[in-house]
């Protein structure tokens, strides 16, 4: 990457040495505000450059100190993001540095040492003459970084990295962020603000030159980097006409002026969105730039001077807003594809698909829609309305379910609600998803024949809506939550508060039978449904308002498992939410919550996942119709219910006593202990019970070994949670199986009772797999049954891998095996799992894996036996591999 200012950070090391930082910096100040008041105005970038120059110097001065003089010897890393990254200050601009590490951030002394002199003392101002706010970020908080703070790291540059940990920072950015997330946070910058000041290149009564002007030209290079995540240096010289980046940094000559004339926070001082009123101009701004010749040229003369600097801002403004729309426009003319080699595509319409639809079987045009739609839910952005004639057209003849579908319920962002009344302008389409759902909408019930306004699946998808709304409430005061206290113990149980953060706290699973629920509680055939149509003593419209299907509820849900790849639990639970979707409402119309009724209802909903489950799920079915406003008693009751069956299933803090409650005996319970803290202090621990019982079953019973795999989701994520009796090269095995039925892996934990020789392992799947994973589980405990995959003659079957190998002790005497191969290579973890096994002889407990610009990267991290020396293990993988 360009080094933008070699010779300016030079001279500032230099300034540093000879006067001590803080008169540095005074000295260096003072010497660039003189050249901005200087009449040149073509040295914008190079008083930009000169400006940040002293900033990052001081800034790698005190980390380099500070390194050495702690004995810090892990990587770590000082950064400049967002405009200093660029090196693009001015005098009203904030510095933005972050701390990288490759190491914990909780604990991390020397963290904490650095954090006091920046964060809660004034030492690092009063050493260096400025503050520094810097954020620490680890390698792991990679895949997390999102919005604009991704964005600031797009133009990351090094101050301080002895070890090279920058590159290896930007290299796991490129390997984990979405390119068209990140095109659609500029595109969305640009309509939103941008594109409107572009137009407005004449104005002079307000022109915010940062973000009407900067801004601009800065969503072009954003755009161009964002593909391969470039930093904008490496933009800026591949630009065609050199004219469009003298444009840009002649408005950041403008800038600096102004904010000379505008003196206001001091530099690095917080501003909401990085926004300073030092960057308006008004028209006294316009009318002031003869001051650049200084007070002894001629009136004349800075009159001209004036007319002649309005004229390139004009001009400059002109041309950036040129650059940036050709660029955008040109994106979405050309079309974006939601990912390399994806048919799905972003046009000037919106997004489309682009695959020739002739000849197609229903079942692939159906995962063409579905995909298409699950994409425009995905990234909030709307389907190209042609699309109702083109892969949309006639649906409701050929539509059938598909995994898509239960991606739609699956995924986190977006609104589900919003997929569904797209579909619904197409005739007959949500009728093949759910039999009876067109005789359902068509249908009244009471709350139809009181409102007289919408039909009921308008009415449902409000429900829906209703459950994003507490889902997205709940997440943000959880977010900023100062308890760990169960949501419903909390002093404020207001209804809405208390659904909201419940919602927030369901796993995917769970949240995804909550809206399925939600969308087809009337299309199954109840007992219920059954009962009300013989009771003469009900309407016609109550009788017959559910049952739409005429398919008993033990079998409507059957084929969404085998054709949707919905979860057999998932759909085990939506079962259970229409079964008793009145069941809050029965047991709090009775108003007394005693103990009798806790324990039935405790019985009943079988475990706490279930029970908040049937709250939300309540909650949502219930956010309008007879809600709290209208029933507050009711709610009452419904809450204290809830609350106090809550506290049947968690009757100490202790995270292991939620299996006591399930029914396990303290022998039983020894079992499922033994594997530790690790596993019940994470976030497997939810699992627990759900392998629990095959778990103790395994230990109980020495003649019987089958192992159990099931198919789990968190998220997008989707993994193979397996229980099984342990044993040495178990991960070959599972990995052996997984690579035979295609299936990629991106990470893997592994934990074991090693008194009982038991193990539960989870496999994450690579992102993409479209194979049929419930199939593959089952091959999976074949496999583990017999012991496949891991014998001698194994070694010759495997697939064959080019790369490099390295062993190294990664922490307390446990080790790592790492391995990249210059191209995607499949297949990689499984041999890297035979050869730990078959010829280390270790013992792996975790995995992880991804692939960046075609090259696979693959971790194995295991423990070596007694008596083999790491040096001795080293030789063993270099004639290996």
């Amino acid at each position: 990457m360009l080094d933008p200012t070699p010779i300016e950070s030079t001279r500032a090391v230099q300034a540093i040495r000879q006067a001590g930082p803080r008169a540095a910096f005074r000295n260096w100040i003072a010497e660039n505000d003189a050249l901005i008041r200087g009449s040149d105005l073509g040295n914008g970038r190079a008083i930009a450059s000169a400006r940040t120059a002293v900033y990052t110097a001081l800034v790698a001065d005190w980390a380099a100190e500070q390194q050495t003089r702690l004995g810090y010897d892990k990587p770590f890393a000082v950064v400049a993001l967002g405009g200093t990254g660029r090196a693009e200050m001015s005098p009203g601009s904030d510095n933005d540095f972050a701390f990288l590490f490759d190491d914990a951030l909780e604990g991390n002394p020397f963290l904490l040492e650095l954090q006091r002199q920046v964060l809660h003392s004034g030492e690092f101002e009063e050493r260096c003459g400025f503050p520094c706010l810097a954020l620490p970020f680890s390698l792991d908080d990679v895949p997390s970084l999102s919005g604009k703070q991704l964005n600031s790291f797009l133009d990351m540059r090094p101050v301080h990295d002895p070890a090279g940990l920058t590159a290896v920072f930007r290299e796991r950015v490129r390997s984990t962020f979405d390119p068209f997330e990140h095109f659609l946070l500029v595109h969305g910058g640009w309509k939103e603000r941008w594109e409107k000041a572009a137009g407005e290149s004449e104005r002079l009564d307000q022109f915010d030159i940062k973000n009407d002007g900067l801004r601009v030209f800065l969503a072009g290079i954003w755009t161009l980097g964002g593909r391969r995540f470039l930093h904008s240096h490496e933009v800026y010289q591949q630009l065609e006409d050199p004219r469009d980046l003298e444009a840009y940094d002649f408005l950041m000559r403008i800038r600096a002026f102004v904010h000379l004339r505008h003196p206001g926070r001091p530099a690095a001082s917080a501003a909401p969105n990085g926004n300073h009123s030092e960057d308006v101009l008004a028209f006294d701004d316009f009318n002031s730039f003869g001051e650049l010749l200084g007070a002894e040229a001629t009136e004349r003369a800075q009159f001209e001077f004036a007319n002649h600097v309005r004229a390139r801002l004009l001009s400059a403004r002109r041309r950036v807003a040129r650059f940036s729309k050709t660029i955008l426009e040109r994106e979405l003319k050309d079309g974006r594809a939601v990912h390399p080699g994806s048919p799905i595509v972003l046009g000037l319409g919106g997004l489309f698909h682009a695959a020739s639809r002739s000849g197609r079987s229903s079942q692939d045009r159906s995962r063409a829609a579905l995909s298409l739609m699950l994409a425009a839910q995905r990234y909030g952005v709307s389907i190209d309305p042609s699309e109702l004639q083109g892969t949309w057209g006639n649906a409701g003849d050929w539509l059938v379910r598909v995994p898509e579908l239960s991606a739609l319920f699956h995924e986190r962002r977006g609104s589900l609600a919003g997929s569904f009344a797209f579909l619904s302008q197409v005739d007959g389409a949500e009728d093949r998803l759910f039999p009876g759902y067109a005789k359902f909408e068509a249908s009244f019930d009471g709350r139809v024949l009181a409102e007289r306004k919408s039909l009921r699946s308008a009415l449902e998808r409000r429900k829906l809506r209703a459950l994003e709304h507490l889902v997205e409430e709940g997440r943000a005061r959880l977010a900023t939550a100062i308890t760990t206290s169960s949501p419903a113990q909390l002093p404020d149980t207001s209804h809405t508060l208390l659904a909201a953060v419940e919602a927030a706290a369901l796993d995917a699973d769970h949240l995804a039978a909550v809206k399925l629920a939600l969308k087809t509680k009337r299309l199954p055939l109840t007992h219920d449904d059954v009962t009300a149509r013989h009771d003469q003593m009900l309407p016609l419209h109550a009788r017959y308002s559910s049952g739409f299907s005429e398919i008993p509820l033990a079998e409507y849900y059957a084929p969404f498992l085998s054709e949707c790849d919905f979860a057999a639990e998932t759909l085990r639970l939506t079962e259970f939410l229409v079964a008793n979707r009145r069941a809050f409402k029965e047991r709090s119309e009775a108003s007394l919550n005693d103990t009798s009724q806790i324990e039935e209802f405790a019985r009943l909903c079988q475990d706490e996942h279930r029970l908040r489950s049937l709250f939300v799920f309540t909650c949502a079915d219930r956010f309008e119709w007879e809600s709290e406003q209208t029933e507050p008693s009711r709610w009452f009751n419904a809450r204290e219910l809830y609350a106090k069956t809550l506290a049947r299933f968690r009757p100490a803090a202790d995270p292991t006593r939620v299996l006591a409650t399930a029914g396990y005996s303290e022998d039983q319970l020894h079992i499922l202990r033994d594997f530790g803290e690790d596993f019940f202090g994470g976030v497997y621990r939810p699992y627990a019970v759900r392998f629990g019982s095959h778990l103790v079953r395994l230990a109980e019973e020495p003649d019987w070994s089958n192992p159990k795999a099931s198919v789990l989701r968190d998220g997008a994520a989707r993994m193979v949670g397996i229980a099984a009796r342990d044993y040495r090269g178990l991960a070959a095995t599972i990995t052996g199986a997984l690579w035979h039925r295609k299936i990629d892996l991106r990470q893997a934990h592994l934990f074991s009772a090693t008194r009982h020789r038991l193990a539960l392992d989870f496999f994450h799947v690579a992102p993409g797999e479209q194979v049929a994973m419930t199939e593959a589980a089952r091959f999976v405990e074949e496999a583990i049954r017999q012991r496949r995959f891991i014998a001698e003659s194994d070694e010759a079957l495997l697939p064959r891998i080019t790369g490099t190998a390295s062993l190294r002790e990664w922490r307390n005497g446990l080790h790592c095996l790492r391995f990249e191969a210059p191209e995607e290579a499949s297949g990689l973890i499984y041999v890297l799992t035979y050869k730990v096994f078959r010829h280390l002889q270790g013992d792996i407990f975790a995995l992880s894996a991804q692939v960046a610009r075609g090259r696979t990267y693959v971790a194995v991290y295991h423990r070596l036996p007694d008596g083999l020396s790491l040096e001795q293990a080293r030789q063993i993988v270099e004639a290996q591999f």
